[in-house]
């Protein structure tokens, strides 16, 4: 008869509970120590990424004001530049202005050494100048007659001006009289001087009329007086 070994196998189910919180307690230890560790690194993350934000504001702010500085010096040396060159413009016309009236003066000067210190001018009464300048409005002109008396200023020498217009109007040759031509103004041109009398005023040319040639004649009256003058220049005179 044979005999045979039996194991018989004793059920302890707190040997089960024991190992298994130990497991749990080991298991939520390592989730918590993990947990810490993320914590303090996403912690020590945020203070770097704080770090790194405040640093980037200030650099920031400080590209900002060098470029508002930067901004206000290139106006200010833009605003300089402008200055110098509106400065010099302003130098070179007053000093063309200058130029030119200095040549007037000049001429002006001339003018009246001729008259006092007359050299080889003629004598006795003269035209001196006739000038036409056109004017904004068609057919008008703006007109500058100076007499002068050379060598014989010890009297007034007077007289009339009478000017005419030579053209054609409808294919027929008319004069007209300076008179009848001038704006705003009638009568005759009278003159009495020693030295020099200068005229001027507008006249309005008729649109149909186109003048040719233009005939000055300068009139003396009374005693002692010297000849009169004539002179014929071309349109426009």
């Amino acid at each position: 008869m044979e005999s045979r070994n039996h194991r018989i196998l004793v059920y302890q189910p707190a040997h089960l509970w024991l190992a298994a919180g130990v497991g749990l307690v080991l298991l939520l230890s390592g989730a918590y120590l993990m947990f810490q560790r993320g914590v303090h690194y996403a912690g020590n993350e945020l203070e770097w990424l704080d770090r790194r934000q405040a640093e980037l504001v200030q650099k920031l702010d400080e590209a900002g004001s060098e470029n508002a500085s930067l901004r206000q010096q290139l106006a200010i040396q833009q605003r300089s530049s402008e200055i110098d060159r509106l400065a010099s413009v302003e130098v070179r016309n007053e000093f063309a202005a200058l130029q030119d009236k200095l040549q007037a003066l000049r001429k002006e000067l001339a003018f009246y050494r001729g008259i006092v210190s007359p050299g080889d001018n003629k004598a006795g009464l003269n035209i001196q100048r006739f000038d036409l300048e056109p004017r904004s409005t068609p057919g008008r002109y703006k007109y500058k007659l100076m007499l002068t008396q050379v060598k014989r200023n010890d009297r007034y020498v007077r007289g009339v001006i009478e000017i005419e217009v030579e053209g054609t109007q409808d294919g027929q040759t008319r004069v007209l009289p300076f008179t009848s031509l001038r704006v705003d103004e009638d009568g005759a041109l009278n003159f009495k001087f020693r030295y020099f009398q200068d005229f001027e005023g507008e006249i309005e040319i008729p649109s149909a009329f186109k003048p040719q040639r233009l005939t000055i004649h300068v009139k003396t009256s009374g005693k002692g007086q010297p000849p009169g003058v004539d002179k014929t220049m071309e349109w426009p005179a």
